[in-house]
Protein backbone atom coordinates (compact mmCIF):
# COMPACT_ATOMS: atom_id res chain seq x y z
CA UNK A 1 0.00 0.00 0.00
CA UNK A 2 3.04 2.31 0.05
CA UNK A 3 2.55 3.74 -3.46
CA UNK A 4 -1.19 4.07 -3.90
CA UNK A 5 -1.06 7.73 -4.92
CA UNK A 6 2.02 8.72 -6.90
CA UNK A 7 0.70 11.16 -9.46
CA UNK A 8 -0.71 14.65 -9.30
CA UNK A 9 -3.74 15.92 -11.16
CA UNK A 10 -5.23 19.34 -11.88
CA UNK A 11 -9.00 19.47 -11.49
CA UNK A 12 -11.90 21.89 -11.14
CA UNK A 13 -14.51 22.03 -8.40
CA UNK A 14 -18.04 22.42 -9.68
CA UNK A 15 -20.51 24.95 -8.22
CA UNK A 16 -21.58 22.43 -5.55
CA UNK A 17 -18.02 21.76 -4.39
CA UNK A 18 -17.81 18.39 -6.13
CA UNK A 19 -14.47 17.07 -7.26
CA UNK A 20 -13.94 14.30 -9.78
CA UNK A 21 -11.18 12.03 -8.50
CA UNK A 22 -8.65 10.84 -11.08
CA UNK A 23 -9.28 7.25 -12.25
CA UNK A 24 -5.92 6.16 -10.76
CA UNK A 25 -6.98 7.44 -7.33
CA UNK A 26 -10.41 5.78 -7.55
CA UNK A 27 -8.79 2.49 -8.55
CA UNK A 28 -6.26 2.71 -5.70
CA UNK A 29 -9.04 3.42 -3.19
CA UNK A 30 -11.05 0.45 -4.40
CA UNK A 31 -8.02 -1.84 -4.48
CA UNK A 32 -7.17 -0.90 -0.89
CA UNK A 33 -10.67 -1.20 0.57
CA UNK A 34 -14.22 -0.02 0.01
CA UNK A 35 -13.29 3.13 -1.91
CA UNK A 36 -13.74 5.47 1.06
CA UNK A 37 -11.18 7.72 2.73
CA UNK A 38 -10.98 10.37 5.42
CA UNK A 39 -10.46 14.01 4.46
CA UNK A 40 -9.30 16.69 6.87
CA UNK A 41 -7.30 19.87 7.04
CA UNK A 42 -3.55 19.63 6.57
CA UNK A 43 -1.13 21.56 8.73
CA UNK A 44 0.34 23.60 5.88
CA UNK A 45 -2.56 24.80 3.77
CA UNK A 46 -4.15 21.93 1.87
CA UNK A 47 -6.43 19.05 2.70
CA UNK A 48 -5.13 15.57 3.50
CA UNK A 49 -6.83 12.35 2.48
CA UNK A 50 -6.09 9.28 4.58
CA UNK A 51 -6.92 5.63 4.11
CA UNK A 52 -9.37 4.46 6.83
CA UNK A 53 -6.84 2.31 8.74
CA UNK A 54 -4.28 5.14 8.73
CA UNK A 55 -6.91 7.60 9.95
CA UNK A 56 -7.88 5.28 12.82
CA UNK A 57 -4.21 5.15 13.88
CA UNK A 58 -3.96 8.96 13.83
CA UNK A 59 -7.12 9.31 15.94
CA UNK A 60 -5.90 6.72 18.46
CA UNK A 61 -2.52 8.43 18.80
CA UNK A 62 -4.02 11.91 19.19
CA UNK A 63 -6.49 10.63 21.78
CA UNK A 64 -3.69 8.92 23.73
CA UNK A 65 -2.03 12.22 24.69
CA UNK A 66 -3.18 12.70 28.33
CA UNK A 67 -2.77 16.48 28.71
CA UNK A 68 -1.97 18.08 25.38
CA UNK A 69 -0.62 21.60 25.21
CA UNK A 70 -3.05 24.27 24.06
CA UNK A 71 -1.32 24.28 20.65
CA UNK A 72 -1.66 20.50 20.25
CA UNK A 73 -5.22 20.66 21.56
CA UNK A 74 -6.10 23.20 18.86
CA UNK A 75 -4.49 21.03 16.15
CA UNK A 76 -6.42 18.02 17.45
CA UNK A 77 -9.66 20.02 17.46
CA UNK A 78 -9.19 21.11 13.85
CA UNK A 79 -7.95 17.75 12.51
CA UNK A 80 -10.65 15.69 14.18
CA UNK A 81 -13.41 18.29 14.14
CA UNK A 82 -13.20 18.97 10.41
CA UNK A 83 -12.58 15.36 9.34
CA UNK A 84 -15.15 13.82 7.01
CA UNK A 85 -15.46 10.30 5.67
CA UNK A 86 -15.65 10.55 1.90
CA UNK A 87 -17.32 8.00 -0.34
CA UNK A 88 -17.08 8.75 -4.06
CA UNK A 89 -20.35 8.58 -5.98
CA UNK A 90 -20.89 6.36 -9.03
CA UNK A 91 -19.12 8.92 -11.25
CA UNK A 92 -16.10 9.05 -8.91
CA UNK A 93 -16.93 12.47 -7.43
CA UNK A 94 -16.75 13.63 -3.84
CA UNK A 95 -18.47 16.67 -2.40
CA UNK A 96 -16.01 18.63 -0.28
CA UNK A 97 -17.81 20.19 2.71
CA UNK A 98 -17.82 23.99 2.91
CA UNK A 99 -15.95 23.86 6.23
CA UNK A 100 -13.01 22.08 4.58
CA UNK A 101 -13.15 24.28 1.49
CA UNK A 102 -12.91 27.38 3.71
CA UNK A 103 -10.14 25.93 5.88
CA UNK A 104 -8.00 25.09 2.83
CA UNK A 105 -8.93 28.18 0.81
CA UNK A 106 -10.22 26.04 -2.05
CA UNK A 107 -11.67 27.97 -4.96
CA UNK A 108 -12.41 26.48 -8.38
CA UNK A 109 -9.03 25.18 -9.55
CA UNK A 110 -7.42 22.52 -7.36
CA UNK A 111 -4.47 20.15 -7.48
CA UNK A 112 -4.56 16.60 -6.15
CA UNK A 113 -1.06 15.68 -5.05
CA UNK A 114 -0.11 12.03 -4.65
CA UNK A 115 1.90 11.42 -1.47
CA UNK A 116 2.38 7.61 -1.72
CA UNK A 117 0.01 6.33 1.01
CA UNK A 118 -2.21 9.44 1.07
CA UNK A 119 -2.99 12.41 -1.13
CA UNK A 120 -3.47 16.12 -0.65
CA UNK A 121 -5.91 18.57 -2.22
CA UNK A 122 -4.62 22.11 -2.68
CA UNK A 123 -6.05 25.29 -4.12
CA UNK A 124 -4.05 25.62 -7.33
CA UNK A 125 -2.85 29.17 -6.60
CA UNK A 126 -1.63 28.13 -3.13
CA UNK A 127 0.06 25.04 -4.56
CA UNK A 128 1.75 27.04 -7.32
CA UNK A 129 3.03 29.53 -4.70
CA UNK A 130 4.82 26.81 -2.69
CA UNK A 131 8.56 27.33 -2.79
CA UNK A 132 10.97 24.48 -3.38
CA UNK A 133 13.99 25.33 -1.28
CA UNK A 134 17.30 23.68 -0.47
CA UNK A 135 16.56 21.17 2.30
CA UNK A 136 19.78 19.17 2.01
CA UNK A 137 20.80 19.98 5.62
CA UNK A 138 17.46 18.79 6.97
CA UNK A 139 17.59 15.63 4.84
CA UNK A 140 21.10 14.91 6.12
CA UNK A 141 20.05 15.54 9.74
CA UNK A 142 17.30 12.94 9.31
CA UNK A 143 19.90 10.47 8.02
CA UNK A 144 18.04 10.05 4.73
CA UNK A 145 20.25 8.76 1.96
CA UNK A 146 18.44 10.37 -0.96
CA UNK A 147 19.47 12.88 -3.56
CA UNK A 148 17.01 15.69 -4.16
Amino acid sequence: MANLFIQSSYRNLDAKGRLLLPPEYRDALMDAGDGSFWLTIGLYGGLKAYMPADWETIVEKLNSVPLPSMKLSHVKTKLLGLAQRMVPDAQGRIRIPQSLMRAAGLEKDVVLVGMADKFEIWDQARFDALLVEDVSDEVAACHLDIAL
